[in-house]
């Protein structure tokens, strides 16, 4: 009997444990499930406050808006006799947008251009053995309208007067699909007198371009008409271009005469093919009339350009560019058919590194009568490194042949830059 008191009494002991341990678990659930209970209240408090500053908000906006619409309109501003001032923007803001568009900022950029030079010979010739900005270029543009565009390019040297090198205005969308342009421009002759120094490929121009056209190329004042030929479809593109501009030649350019008084005519055709998704063909044909300061149109010149591109990546490339001019001249010059041309080879290796060598070869319009000679020509190659798309540095070794004056060794350095905007890049 004792025996089962005691048996019962344990049990009851274990029962009343379990129990106690079960109450405890429940406790822990309930109150877990009380703090989640309040932190969502409490959530619901935030969200509440939110909202009512919101309504609030917006009651507030909905009475000022009816308070101006109530309001009479604001006389409109009598008429003043001139415009207001411009509004100063600064230049790296985006204005070739349509929103930039007949605004009053126009794009702004500066082509830098310091070269340095020696040479055995002691003429005392542009840049010869010296350190000079040879070309400071103020490059501005902006569009007109949608129909529309002005460019001009004014450049300044240390060694030379300020000059208005472009200052022209483009109409693309005229009768007939032509474009037109208007004002003092370099013309679509060739391929390397039609583009400023900042992109040829060497330091200095070809001969041919020199001796004929000038030290810098051809740009005069004139109107020009130009239009894509659509009766021919890939692989070919042709563009048919026409000119007027007024007489005279660039800087110690022997092609025309001086007087501005006739003015000389000019066509060129441009051919391209694609030959292949890597590989293009440009083919270009020139004709210009002109006269040597006469009073008769006594000067025709002929020229033709073949420009070949081929890219093996899309960084990696090698283009050959070849131009050739033949005058015919019916004045007193002592050579009435000189001839010139050069041939560039430039293979871009890198997107940092570039090389390339040049062949010049010209006969001159006026020759020595004293020793006979009559052409020049020059060796030339040359290492560029590109920095960026806006800074490259280019040194380059020529051996000049220059007739009576002998040979020339000839070392140039070059460093041009870009700084704001500008309508094309280094090439």
């Amino acid at each position: 009997m004792r025996i089962f008191c005691a048996l019962l009494i344990f049990s009851l002991i274990g029962a009343a444990s379990t129990a106690f341990a079960a109450d405890d678990a429940v406790s822990q659930q309930v109150k877990s499930l009380s703090d989640q209970i309040n932190q969502l209240t409490n959530m619901m408090k935030d969200l509440k406050s939110v909202v009512e500053n919101q309504s609030e908000r917006i009651e507030s906006l909905e009475k000022e808006n009816a308070t101006l619409k109530a309001q009479p309109p604001a006389p409109a501003a009598p008429p003043v006799a001139e415009s207001p001032a411009p509004v100063a923007v600064p230049i790296s803001a985006p204005t070739s947008s349509a929103a930039g568009r007949g605004g009053y900022t126009p794009d702004i950029g500066v082509v830098v251009d310091i070269t340095g030079s020696m040479s055995e010979s002691k003429d005392d010739e542009e840049g010869n053995d010296r350190i000079s900005v040879r070309e400071l270029e103020l490059v501005i543009g902006h569009d007109i309208d949608p129909y529309a565009r002005f460019d001009s390019t004014i450049t300044l040297s240390d060694f030379e007067d300020v000059d208005i090198e472009e200052a022209y205005v483009t109409y693309w969308e005229t009768p007939g699909g032509f474009q037109l342009r208007a004002g003092r421009m370099r013309p679509k002759i060739g391929k390397q007198s039609a583009v400023h120094r900042d992109q040829i490929e060497t330091v200095d121009a070809p001969l041919v371009i020199q001796r004929y056209l000038g030290v810098e190329g051809l740009f005069r004042t004139g109107l020009e008409v130009s239009r894509l030929m659509p009766q021919f479809a890939k692989p070919l593109t042709q563009e048919l271009t026409l000119g007027i501009m007024e007489g005279g030649i660039g800087e110690d350019g022997t092609l025309f005469g001086e007087t501005r008084r006739h003015p000389s005519f000019y066509a060129h055709l441009k051919n391209f093919f694609d030959l292949a998704d890597t590989t293009s063909l440009e083919v270009g044909g020139t004709y210009l009339l002109g006269s040597s300061d006469e009073d008769t149109y006594d000067v025709q010149a002929l020229g033709a350009d073949l420009t070949l591109g081929h890219f093996f990546t899309p960084v990696r490339k090698l283009k050959w560019q070849s131009e050739v001019y033949a005058q015919f001249r019916g004045d007193s010059a002592t050579n009435d058919t000189p001839i010139g041309f050069y041939s560039l080879l430039d293979f871009r290796a890198t997107k940092r590194w570039g090389f390339g060598a040049r062949y010049d070869w010209v006969q001159l319009v006026n020759a020595d009568e004293d020793t006979g000679d009559d052409f020049e020509q020059a060796y030339s190659v040359y290492a560029t490194f590109f920095q960026s798309e806006f800074a490259r540095i280019r040194l380059q070794y020529q051996l000049a042949d220059l007739g009576d004056r002998g040979t020339d060794n000839r070392f140039f350095l070059q460093s041009t830059f870009v700084v704001g905007a500008d309508k094309h890049k280094l090439q």
